[in-house]
């Protein structure tokens, strides 16, 4: 058994060591800091702050099961720490099981009332689970505690957005960015809210700061960004960003600044390239990736709404701007049913990794009222299916689910444009549609995506599409039931 004199003497190694591994944790040298975390505990295997700091860099490398053990052992080992407890919370938020981390938060509250980082991200949670009035008052509490703090008054904004208070937003987001300039997410957040409701002069302006965010996808070109002066007789490349979608409803810029006599090279994502081919004004097109000829000034496609002055009334919709390829048009002409029933296209999810995908996407089992019945003609143009989606298309074989066989969007494009409607959550496939000039229902959540705008059922991006809102959050049941009757009416179905 050591002696105390030799207890004590490895008790100041760890001191030493535990010291020096902060200090390496606060640089940046994490690999240096883990090896003395972990020196620390071969001494005292109890130890929570070294247990807590290897969780912390565990979920800093986005290694969250380690960090959840790391750090629930410190938890273990120091009960009536209100940081510790938070932090576990912490985890369990990036496993996206916010619910239990709810119950930490909650608990770290008990050991520190008005502890603020457990408030913080207690009240993300809430709003992540729908449970707005809860995540707003959870941020009210922050700024009760701590008028001037910017991150709880951008958290706020994001909730006020949400339940549809925007002029309230505003104003949370012109307190966020006046006590933080340099929040990108904040300002953009607030171009969201500002495009939504019809501010394009500002909206638009604002919506330049996604640009800076950190979640961006950031490149650098060896050319000035283009802003909207005159280009005649130069080569401005316009490169995608962001989604399908995106791509699809702004490539309609791309002949207007052709127009101003530029030579166009466009760059978008692979799957965009076969139907792009048909767009006007392009000189060059290109995939992602591909090897770019010289140009002399850039543009993200997100941009050239600013760039061109874009106002409601000013909303370019020269249609259809994107046209199916003939050799695709050929290929599916065949393989679509053959009868005199009436053809809808239908998607109803979108990218499981967008961040609005909970509230945008529906299940699948939610449509059945409407595929019930023998008057249509269902054409599934899903690709991506979830659990569940295949087992309730197997158990409709009247509907022709052709997701599976659509390599790119020529292929989709070939399949919607043969289809007398389109019924779509606010996906690529809607935006394709509109691109096309095709007959299309969209269906949409309470709280939209800008370009919808508010409380219209028609879209000055797209005349021919209408808009099924949610009359409340998360009410599927009260725009399927909309939908039901207006197809009905359409297909003089009982």
């Amino acid at each position: 058994m050591p002696t105390p004199k030799v207890r004590k003497k490895a008790s100041a190694g760890a001191s030493r060591e535990l010291a020096a591994a902060v200090e390496a944790q606060r640089q940046g040298r994490l690999k240096e800091a883990e090896a003395l975390y972990r020196s620390v505990l071969e001494v005292t295997p109890a130890h929570w702050q070294a247990l807590h700091q290897l969780g912390a860099i565990h979920l800093a490398r986005g290694e969250l099961t380690e960090a959840l053990q790391f750090i629930g052992a410190a938890m273990k080992a120091n009960a009536g720490s209100a940081e510790v407890t938070s932090n576990y919370g912490v985890v369990l938020r990036r496993m996206k099981r916010d619910g239990e981390a709810i119950e930490y938060f909650n608990r770290a509250l008990i050991l520190k009332p008005g502890y603020i980082p457990a408030l913080l991200t207690r009240g993300a949670c809430l709003q992540r689970l729908g449970r707005r009035d809860q995540a707003l008052a959870s941020f009210d509490r922050v700024i009760a505690l701590e008028p001037n703090h910017a991150k709880a008054h951008y958290n706020r904004a994001n909730v006020l957005h949400e339940l549809r208070r925007f002029d309230e937003a505003l104003q949370a987001y012109a307190r966020a960015t006046a006590l933080a300039p340099q929040d990108a997410d904040a300002h953009w957040n607030e171009s969201l809210t500002r495009l939504l409701c019809g501010d394009f002069t500002e909206g638009w302006r604002k919506y330049e700061w996604r640009l800076r965010r950190p979640a961006h996808d950031e490149r650098s070109f060896p050319a000035p960004l283009w802003q909207g002066e005159p280009a005649a007789d130069k080569t401005v490349l316009v490169h995608a960003e962001q989604g399908y979608g995106d791509t699809l409803q702004f490539v309609r810029y791309v002949p207007l600044l052709a127009e101003t006599g530029a030579r166009v090279v466009l760059e978008v994502q692979p799957a965009l390239k076969p139907l792009l081919a048909t767009l006007e004004g392009v000189s060059v097109l290109a995939a992602r990736g591909e090897t770019l000829p010289h140009f002399d000034l850039h543009c993200p496609i997100m941009s050239l709404p600013r760039a061109f002055k874009t106002e409601l009334s000013t909303i370019p919709a020269r249609l259809p701007y994107v046209k199916v390829p003939q050799h695709h048009e050929e290929k599916w002409r065949s393989r679509l049913p053959q009868n005199a029933k009436p053809r809808v296209a239908f998607a109803w999810s979108g990218s499981a990794t967008h961040e609005q995908d909970a509230a945008r996407s529906l299940p699948l089992a939610k449509l059945q009222p409407l595929l019930a019945g023998e008057r249509i003609q269902w054409i599934s143009v899903q690709r991506d299916l979830r659990q569940g989606d295949r087992e309730i298309l197997s158990a409709h074989p009247e509907i022709s689910h052709f997701g599976d066989e659509l390599k790119d969007f020529a292929d989709t494009a070939a399949v919607v444009a043969a289809c007398d409607l389109v019924l779509s959550v606010d996906t690529s496939v809607a935006h394709l549609a509109g691109a096309l000039d095709r007959n299309a229902w969209v269906m949409i959540q309470h709280s939209p995506d800008f370009r919808w705008l508010l409380d219209r059922s028609d879209s000055p991006w797209y005349p021919r599409t209408r808009i099924f809102r949610q009359p409340g959050f998360d009410d599927w049941d009260g725009v399927i039931g909309e939908v039901r009757k207006e197809l009905g009416s359409l297909f003089g179905l009982p």
